[in-house]
């Protein structure tokens, strides 16, 4: 996996720190949490078209590509109302989809998280490898 290079800039570790969400407001992984409990097939139609992906001997692929179709495929599938997909949960599902299924860690890129403990989906090496 690809690391992006870090630019020798003049940043103190405190403005490295990512900034402290505020009291009542849900944090990404909350709301990724609440929004994975609530549409768990999200996930299996992910396996599904990363599968189909896989088995056409496609290579490299982002979630953010499934996750356009899947919106291609489905805009009505939430009771007839157009159904949004957050493109800040594709962090999340890339992981969750390496943890389960090992062998396609080489199918997704991942980068480490600022907002979250990567260890909680996953664990990265050093070069953002998954181990």
């Amino acid at each position: 996996m690809y690391r992006q290079p870090e630019l020798p800039l003049d940043i103190t570790e405190r403005e490295r720190q990512p900034k402290i969400q505020p009291q009542g407001r849900p944090t990404l992984d909350e709301r990724f949490d609440d929004f994975h409990a609530s549409h768990p097939w999200i996930l299996e139609a992910l396996e599904e078209l990363t599968t189909q992906w896989v088995d056409a001997d496609g290579g490299r692929i982002g979630v953010k590509a499934l996750f356009e179709q899947l919106r291609w495929s489905s805009p009505h599938i939430a009771s007839g109302e157009p159904f949004r997909l957050n493109n800040n949960f594709t962090s999340r599902y890339a992981r969750l989809l390496c943890a389960r299924h090992p062998e396609w860690a080489s199918v997704f890129q991942l980068r480490s998280l600022r907002t979250s403990d990567d260890s909680r989906y996953l664990t990265l090496d050093d070069r953002d490898q998954v181990k």
